[in-house]
């Protein structure tokens, strides 16, 4: 199988961006995520502020990725915007803030698709699915937009407020009756560990029209392994160029 085919059978996504090269979820990783041509999705992670904005960030604490203490949703959108969240990573990325969805959206409408994942922990997640959708609606990525979580009441109440936005359920297992699961969530969409990742499961949610995310795939072997299969399913990576390498071996 040539390259091409095996970048339109496992699409890349950019996990929190290119967080490999870049730190995740920063408008860096995103601007470095969108500079490779092949890389169609990017996959990030939304939580409310004190001022019930949608800001990207992974930990429901802001202790690991930047110079802050305490919980995201204590701090107004201002607040963690004046955060540093680059500089762990490496210093030339210093004074990389906190950045809101809708300067995400702003960066990537028209250039990529998103994978938006939920994170628990938010006391109104209604308010959180409301808040996420009026953005998406507002930069017309309705039909460019998958919203994951693991959480599956944060997806039964987004399918609720925005019926015609996919959805899609996270899971770091393989329960047997996941595609019941995903049916009655009415949900499209699995997003799940890449070990729990073969033929039986691929074939069981083919049948149910139900698209398949692999994460996160980072080791060169396991991209290779995967991006040889012959099912179609997409795969989150910390590093779309290990991805790129992968998927033209061969």
């Amino acid at each position: 199988m040539i390259g091409t085919d095996r970048m339109r059978l496992h699409p890349c996504v950019a996990h929190r961006g290119w967080s490999g090269g870049a730190p995740e979820n920063t408008l860096a990783a995103f601007r470095l995520a969108l500079s490779e041509p092949c890389v169609h999705w990017i996959e990030l992670d939304v939580h409310l502020s004190k001022d019930e904005v949608p800001v990207v960030i992974h930990d429901a604490t802001l202790n690991r990725t930047t110079n802050g203490k305490g919980k995201v949703r204590d701090k107004l959108a201002c607040e963690l915007a004046q955060l540093d969240a680059g500089g762990w990573f490496h210093p030339i990325y210093s004074g990389e803030p906190v950045p809101t969805l809708e300067q995400v959206l702003a960066l990537i409408v028209g250039r990529s698709r998103l994978n938006i994942e939920l994170k628990e922990g938010t006391p109104d997640t209604r308010l959180l699915v409301r808040r996420v959708v009026e953005l998406v609606r507002a930069y017309r990525m309705d039909r460019e937009v998958v919203i994951t979580s693991f959480d599956p009441q944060l997806i039964a109440q987004a399918k609720q407020y925005a019926p015609g936005i996919r959805t899609g359920l996270i899971t770091d297992r393989k329960p047997k009756d996941v595609v019941r699961q995903l049916q009655k969530l009415q949900a499209s969409f699995l997003s799940i560990d890449y070990k729990q990742v073969g033929p039986s499961l691929l074939r069981e949610t083919a049948e149910a029209g139900i698209q398949v995310m692999a994460w996160t795939v980072n080791q060169p072997s396991d991209l290779a392994r995967l991006a040889a299969m012959p099912e179609p399913f997409q795969i989150c990576t910390n590093y779309p160029d290990r991805w790129l390498a992968a998927v033209k071996e061969g």
